[in-house]
């Protein structure tokens, strides 16, 4: 879902230029860098990339109490690359549930249905804006294109455990808010 707004201020109108990997996630430092979030892997008892043979409730577990990456709740800003077709973005920001040993993320399937969803509960919405479309080599003679995205919480965010997922479950950029 795009949110736009009409009023900005000049901190909406700049935007650092693109970092050269384009496959993480990055957050907006206090210094105006940029910072790759770590990935961790979630694990879950659902292949969500095949057809899911029932309705089903899991969840997802990311190994550790607690993300490496701290971040305070200020202003906060991540940037993200899409393919071109891609509309909308498929990144989305949730909440994690925290336990002793590891955090979790509850989903559901849909039979016949390819991927998951998170439930509304653990959803933040994001404003999202593209930023520049960039032309990116992807083999002898070959060019695609990607967008290059800002994603916002619209909200701040209480304190706790949150991921940036995307379509797949095997890289989960995960931080905490202090």
């Amino acid at each position: 879902m795009f949110v736009f707004s009409l009023s900005a201020t000049p901190a909406q109108n700049s935007f650092p230029e693109p970092p050269p990997d384009l496959t993480k996630v990055y957050y907006l430092s206090d210094k105006g860098e940029l910072i790759a979030l770590s990935f961790e892997t979630g694990a879950a008892n659902v292949n969500i990339f095949q057809p899911a043979v029932e309705d089903k409730v899991t969840r997802v577990r990311v190994a550790g109490a607690k993300a490496a990456t701290v971040l305070a709740n200020d202003g906060l800003r991540f940037f993200v690359f899409v393919a071109d077709r891609m509309d909308p973005a498929p990144h989305q920001l949730v909440r994690l549930t925290a336990a002793k040993s590891d955090r979790s993320l509850k989903i559901s399937v849909l039979k016949g249905r390819k991927g998951y969803a998170p439930f509304d509960e653990d959803n933040i919405r994001l404003q999202k804006r593209i930023l520049k479309r960039l032309n990116v080599p992807a083999g002898p003679g070959r060019m695609i294109f990607v967008k290059y995205v800002e994603l916002r919480p619209l909200q701040p965010l209480p304190p706790g455990e949150y991921a940036i997922i995307g379509d797949s479950l095997a890289d989960i950029a995960t931080f905490r808010v202090k």
